[in-house]
């Protein structure tokens, strides 16, 4: 899995893109004008006047998405650890372990958590700390 932008992403897009890409230990990719590999698998940063609002990942399969609105950012440092788990009692939070291709455990206590809380709020943990925070929108495919 590798994570990029749309063509020409506003420099919000392009931090949260690799502030993910990060989270996940996952490389990230400039975009720029090449196309994209359809042989591997693509986490697209999408944008809607200038700020994220969406994940869309393509592969050979064909194409799914996930919109948010992101509630809190974080820089995070470039530090290569354990893919994180997903975690959280709910239908969402397996769709989201499918998504992006992670584990589920819903009492995980690893280092690295995306914690799906009810109403689609969801938290990137690193060693306790919160380094996203996004409202998933229902009805994402």
């Amino acid at each position: 899995m590798q994570f990029t932008t749309s063509r020409k992403p506003s420099p919000k897009t392009r931090r949260f893109a690799k502030t993910l890409a990060t989270f996940l230990s996952v490389p990230y990719i400039t975009r720029g004008k090449s196309n994209l590999d359809y042989d591997e698998t693509w986490m697209v940063v999408v944008e809607d006047h200038g700020n994220p609002q969406g994940l869309v990942r393509r592969d050979r399969r064909g194409e799914k998405t996930l919109r948010f609105t992101i509630s809190a950012e974080r820089n995070m440092s470039p530090t290569k650890r354990e893919m994180p788990v997903v975690t959280g009692d709910s239908n969402m939070a397996k769709a989201i372990a499918e998504f992006l291709d992670l584990d589920y455990d819903p009492k995980s206590k690893a280092i690295r958590l995306i914690n799906v809380k009810k109403g689609g709020i969801t938290e990137f943990i690193d060693s306790g700390t919160n380094i996203v925070k996004l409202k998933i929108h229902e009805g994402t495919s």
